[in-house]
C-alpha cells in the first residue's frame, strides 16, 4: 500500500508545548485562522504557569493532559478523543495497538494526530509496509519515523495521543471572555493533580522560583529550559491580549500589564541563557537580577488579573466560588 501522508502539515516548534502541535493540526484543517498566540490564549494553555520547586524540565508539561487538552479543544469548539497511560502497565501492548490504529484512521480521514514523543509532536502519516508512523517534530526538516512497536516508548514512561475530530462555530467574543475567566482560575488555584510540596502554580509559582534561586536548590541546566519555555508562553499571552484590544477595548489595561510581563520574561530568558552563562548554577549577581525580574513580573501579572477580575466580576462570582466550572 505504501505511505499515507497528510500533506502540508508543518510544526513550528517555538515553545515546545502542546499548543505548537495543536496549532499545526488546526491550521492545516482550516479550523484555526488565527496565529499561534491567539490559540494559546483562546485555549487557556498560555495562562498555565506551573513549576517544580527544583525548576526541573517537566515543569512546563506538569498538568493533567487528558483533562486540560480536552478542555483546550472544547473551549474553541473542537471535539476530540484521546488516551494516555504508562508503558510499564501490563496492558500497554493492547493500548499501543489501539493507539496506532486510531492514529492511522485519523490520518486516513485527513487529520494529523497529536502524540507525545518526549514532547508534543504531530503524526502526519504512516506506512503499513514498513510499519512506521511519520512524525513532524519541528526540529527535523522532514519527517522522522517511529516504528509502530515503539509508539509510546519515550524517555519517560508516559504515552499519549489526541485526535481532533470535528468543529462547531462558537462566537469568538464568548471564547475571549471565557479565556480570561479561566486565566483568573489558573492564577489563583493550585492544580489538584500536583503535590504542593513539589509543585507551585499560578502566583505561587513566582514565589517558588525566587525561593529556589535564593536557596540554590534547583537544577541549573533545566531551569534555563523552563525559563525559555515560559518566556514563549508569556510572549504569546502578551500578544493575545494586545490583539484583543480593537475588539474588546475594556481589556486594554490588562493587556498593558501582560505586555510588560512578556518583556520581563524576555529579559529573564536572555539573562539566564546568555552565551557566557555556561550551564552551571547562576552567580550571586545573576540570582539577584533574576529574582528582581521575577518579582516585577509577578507584580505586573497580579495587576493584570486584578483588572480582569474587576471587568468580569459578575461572571466570576456567578461560578459559585469555582470559576473552573463553565
Amino acid at each position: 500500500m505504501g505511505a499515507v501522508i497528510v500533506p502540508g502539515v508543518q510544526l513550528a516548534n517555538e515553545s515546545e508545548s502542546y499548543i505548537d502541535a495543536m496549532h499545526a493540526v488546526l491550521s492545516h484543517k482550516g479550523w484555526m485562522a488565527h496565529p499561534k498566540p491567539m490559540l494559546s490564549g483562546m485555549t487557556v494553555a498560555g495562562f498555565r504557569f506551573t513549576v517544580n520547586r527544583r525548576l526541573t524540565a517537566e515543569s512546563v508539561t506538569a498538568y493533567n493532559w487528558i483533562a486540560e487538552n480536552f478542555l483546550a479543544a472544547d473551549f474553541i469548539g473542537v471535539s476530540s478523543s484521546q488516551n494516555a497511560g504508562f508503558t510499564f502497565d501490563a496492558t500497554f501492548p493492547l493500548y499501543q495497538r489501539q493507539a496506532v490504529s486510531d492514529i492511522k484512521a485519523s490520518i486516513g480521514r485527513g487529520t494529523a494526530a497529536i502524540i507525545w514523543k518526549d514532547q508534543f509532536v504531530v503524526a502526519a502519516g504512516y506506512d503499513d509496509d514498513d510499519e512506521v508512523l511519520y512524525i513532524a517534530d519541528g526540529k527535523s526538516s522532514g519527517y522522522v519515523t517511529v516504528p509502530y512497536g515503539q509508539f509510546g516508548r519515550n524517555d519517560s514512561p508516559y504515552w499519549y495521543y489526541q485526535l481532533l475530530e470535528d468543529r462547531i462555530e462558537i462566537e469568538e467574543s464568548a471564547i475571549f471572555q471565557e479565556s480570561f475567566v479561566q486565566a483568573v482560575y489558573k492564577w489563583e488555584s493550585h492544580d489538584p493533580m500536583l503535590p504542593e510540596a513539589e509543585y507551585a502554580c499560578g502566583r505561587r509559582a513566582y514565589d517558588a522560583i525566587v525561593e529556589a534561586l535564593r536557596s540554590g536548590d534547583y537544577d541549573s541546566g533545566q531551569s534555563r529550559y523552563v525559563f525559555r519555555c515560559y518566556a514563549a508562553a508569556k510572549r504569546d499571552i502578551g500578544e493575545y491580549a494586545r490583539r484583543l484590544e480593537p475588539v474588546w477595548p475594556e481589556i486594554r489595561t490588562a493587556a498593558a500589564h501582560y505586555s510588560r510581563v512578556s518583556g520581563l520574561f524576555r529579559r529573564i530568558a536572555d539573562q539566564a541563557c546568555a552565551p557566557d552563562s555556561g550551564g552551571g548554577p547562576y552567580g550571586p549577581e545573576t540570582v539577584r537580577e533574576l529574582t528582581e525580574l521575577f518579582r516585577e513580573a509577578q507584580h505586573e501579572e497580579e495587576r493584570a488579573i486584578g483588572e480582569i477580575r474587576a471587568l468580569l466580576n459578575e461572571t466570576i462570582d456567578n461560578r459559585f466560588h469555582d470559576i473552573g466550572l463553565r
